[in-house]
């Protein structure tokens, strides 16, 4: 009795599971039929390092591996042979492509990875070499085209997506969306901003002093230089925003400081023992350190000259 009920508990749910594996190979044989290659590799890969493989299913993703390596290394070698400045944001992403399916596969049993002729590949050399290229052209092509008189902006969106797509940490593409949207608005987007600030820090005043003593002849003086300095920095994000739809253009972090810095020089003693050098340093008088609002309100200034300065 005890074994009955056994069975008929087992029994639903292994037809249950070829009913998912078979309905996974119908879907899967769609795609492949389609040449849609990767995605049989993203749907079939994990299912098969997860142990849940049928044969008719490791060869569609073996088939699918090989047939879009040799695609991509074949429009690789053609890309090169053409010699154009252009091509190697494609040749990026082709061996971005390869990469990926080489680490999808990784993690198949050792016997289905010698049945398939799966070998890893090394691309990480080429793979820099070609991001590497592809962001020196991109560069390049964005700056000439932002700094003419009547920019294609449409092309020059279209160029930073991929620069994008190629290195999202690239340092310039924060600069090249504010100028292509100060260009669509006529050069004017103060009122498009809208700065938050998330956070704000000001430092304490410090006084750093070095004491030294002088002497010339007969006369002694102990010479005191200070150097007094003081910091205040905002982080946070400007927004850009149509004004009449409302509608978010760009948004950039910020982080801008405003330093404070002021040096002179105190005496005791004779001053027939200073140095020419010291002499000079004590016409600089002791000043009062700005308050901590003043500088703020510096640093908020010297953000919209960043700005500024980024969009001419």
């Amino acid at each position: 009795m005890t074994k009955e009920k056994t069975m008929k508990h087992i029994l639903p749910t292994t037809v249950l599971i070829a009913g998912i594996l078979l309905s996974a190979c119908n879907t899967t044989k769609k795609l492949y039929e389609a040449q849609e290659y990767d995605q049989v590799i993203m749907r079939t890969a994990p299912r098969i390092c997860a142990g849940q493989y049928r044969n008719d299913l490791i060869a569609m993703v073996a088939a699918s591996y090989h047939k879009a390596n040799q695609a991509d290394h074949e429009r690789i070698q053609a890309l090169k042979a053409s010699g154009q400045p252009d091509v190697w944001s494609e040749i990026f992403e082709r061996y971005s492509s390869m990469k990926g399916r080489c680490e999808a596969l990784d993690c198949f049993p050792k016997e289905i990875k010698k049945s398939i002729n799966y070998t890893k590949l090394n691309l990480d050399d080429d793979l820099q070499a070609a991001q590497n290229k592809a962001e020196a052209y991109l560069t390049a092509k964005i700056a000439q085209i932002l700094n003419t008189e009547e920019p294609d902006l449409d092309k020059a969106d279209q160029l930073i997506m991929s620069l994008e797509r190629v290195n999202a940490e690239n340092p310039r593409i924060g600069d090249f969306k504010l100028k292509s949207l100060a260009k669509r608005h006529g050069g004017s987007i103060d009122k498009l901003m809208h700065a938050e600030v998330f956070e704000q820090d000001i430092s304490p005043d410090r006084d750093e002093t070095v004491s030294f003593k002088e002497t010339k002849g007969e006369f002694t003086a102990i010479v005191t230089d200070h150097k007094l300095s003081k910091t205040a920095t905002i982080k946070g994000k400007v927004f850009f925003i149509d004004p009449k739809s409302r509608h978010l253009l760009l948004k950039m972090p910020f982080e801008v400081s405003s330093r404070f810095e002021h040096s002179y020089s105190t005496v005791e003693g004779a001053l027939e023992a200073c140095s020419e050098q010291t002499m000079e340093r004590l016409k600089q008088q002791p000043v009062p350190f700005p308050t901590g609002k003043s500088l703020l309100e510096d640093a908020e200034q010297k953000l919209l000259d960043l700005i500024h300065q980024k969009i001419q």
